[in-house]
């Protein structure tokens, strides 16, 4: 640890200044920058004697074979954090043989927040031990730490130990531990499940899992002609056209676009004619005035779109169009 000076004395003090003025909380100032009492000192002494430091961890760990002071070895555990600070927890040992470090904390006061600075320490630690390798077989091991708290304040110690205990909690899903992942796995199901699912995701999936052209436009053939919500076949019409376009030729690319805009209008006409339809039920349009309308409908639709995307008033499309105001919210929800 780097020695305490006059000046960061007087860095430590306009911390805390502006933690009495509210600028920072008490463990920013404690993160910001730690003060190392002489007894920290004393323990970083101590624990530098490969002696000491098995006896404590074959009392703590209750190993079935003891560990020797020859298998372990003094760790370099200086670092730079996430937060650009330099940073250095009080020692790090290493199994010689395993990429299995000890890291021991000295504690003189209680601090809320260790579960959270064990966690930075360990990542830390581990990203250092890995020293950019990469975890390219399933046999490889990330490096395990395992975290020691030694404590030495008047009050007893009453901090969780686990980061979970001292996390916002979700009902019926306490069983996700720390580090732990659910997976979605595409390989899971077949291509007719994921086709049949309601989630649009499924569809993305299983575009993925195509390899042929022939199969994917078919695909997507079927996945335009049953989606019916706006938004989702605007999404479609990007992946055609973006990310898409090196596994479909030009021709198919330009079937499929043709496709979505032919039968997106169709499904757009069908619901202005069904609500035309409500409306002469309900006697608001007379039954010779719908079927007058009906011819026009098709005619307009595009331009009544375009409005729509472009932010136009829907008062004004309604002067515009001779559309009901009923008509365009109804084909506005369905772009």
């Amino acid at each position: 640890m780097k020695e305490f000076n006059y000046q960061d004395y007087l860095k430590y003090q306009e911390l805390k200044i502006e933690e009495k003025r509210g600028i920072l909380e008490l463990h920013d100032v404690s993160e910001k920058y730690e003060v190392h009492q002489p007894h920290d000192k004393i323990f970083k002494i101590v624990l530098e004697e490969k002696k000491e430091v098995v006896g404590l961890l074959n009392r703590i760990l209750e190993l079935e074979k003891e560990i020797k002071e020859e298998e372990i070895e003094k760790y370099d555990n200086k670092y730079i954090n996430y937060m650009f600070q330099d940073r250095e927890s009080d020692i790090v040992y290493k199994l010689k043989e395993k990429e299995i470090y000890f890291l021991i904390e000295h504690q003189s006061r209680i601090d809320y927040a260790m579960p959270k600075r064990i966690l930075e320490y360990e990542t830390e630690i581990i990203s250092k031990a890995l020293n950019g390798r990469k975890m390219t077989k399933k046999e490889h091991k990330l490096p395990r730490v395992i975290p020691i708290v030694i404590y030495t304040g008047n009050r007893k110690w009453n901090v969780e130990k686990y980061i979970e205990e001292c996390q916002e909690k979700l009902i019926k899903s306490e069983q996700i531990k720390l580090g732990q992942y659910y997976v979605v796995d595409v390989n899971d199901y077949t291509k007719e499940e994921l086709e049949k699912d309601k989630l649009f995701l499924s569809t993305m999936m299983l575009l993925e899992r195509i390899e042929t052209e022939e199969e994917l436009v078919q695909v997507l053939e079927r996945v335009i002609k049953k989606e019916k919500r706006g938004e989702k076949r605007e999404i479609l019409r990007r992946i055609i056209q973006l990310i898409l376009k090196e596994r479909i030729s030009i021709e198919n690319q330009e079937k499929l676009l043709n496709k979505l805009k032919t039968e997106g209008n169709d499904m757009i006409l069908e619901v202005l004619r069904k609500e035309s339809e409500k409306q002469r039920r309900e006697g608001r349009i007379e039954g010779r005035i719908l079927g007058k309308r009906e011819g026009k409908i098709e005619g307009k639709c595009e331009t009544i779109i375009q409005l729509l995307k472009a932010g136009v008033n829907k008062e004004i499309i309604c002067k515009a169009t001779n559309m009901t105001e009923q008509e365009i919210e109804k084909l506005a929800e369905n772009i």
